[in-house]
């Protein structure tokens, strides 16, 4: 069989990037993607950057902890204002996600609000390091960082979707962007 393998390369996505080297970069937020990490509950909130001429950039994860409400509240305050929200902004959005009752309607409203302040693709600094063969990444900024290039790496399970269960949220969250 004759493969073209010009097509080939061009229909399967090629191109791929080297992820970042160490060091600290600027890049602009790209994604997010709210999920449950592990098998004991944990919310997962892993903010994707957008590739530049040179790298891709492995993601950084933070988390929607509910084992202590108040830090999950300041904790993504700083995360929204780090994105470009002021703080009263970013304060009525958590309010409005709060709102939403259960854990997984909560994190459907995380998802849906840090989707609409990520649409400005915002740019943040970031640091990234080796971890064995692979690399971690997270915000350079002290108001939010979780991880640090010694730290142990999360050794969570499945990746179960949380946002597919709990009640559908409809697309007029009232947030302020």
């Amino acid at each position: 069989m004759a493969i073209n393998w010009g097509e080939a390369e061009e229909k399967a996505g090629g191109n791929f990037k080297d992820y970042a080297p160490a060091g600290i970069y600027k890049v602009k937020v790209a994604g997010i993607d709210i999920h449950e990490a592990g098998n004991n509950g944990s919310i997962a909130q892993d903010f994707k950057f957008a590739e530049d001429d040179s790298f891709q950039y492995p993601k950084a994860t933070h988390w929607l902890s509910f084992k202590n409400d108040n830090w999950r509240f300041i904790h993504n305050r700083s995360l929204m204002m780090l994105l470009g929200a002021s703080k009263e902004d970013a304060q009525k959005a958590i309010e409005t996600c709060e709102s939403k009752g259960s854990k997984e309607n909560i994190a459907k409203a995380y998802q849906q609000t840090y989707e609409r302040l990520i649409k400005r693709q915002p740019e943040v600094e970031i640091e990234v390091w080796p971890d064995g063969k692979y690399s971690r990444a997270d915000f350079t900024s002290s108001s939010v960082r979780m991880s640090h290039p010694d730290d142990e790496p999360y050794q969570g399970g499945s990746n179960d979707d949380v946002l597919s269960s709990g009640d559908p949220i409809t697309d007029d969250l009232d947030v302020p962007f």
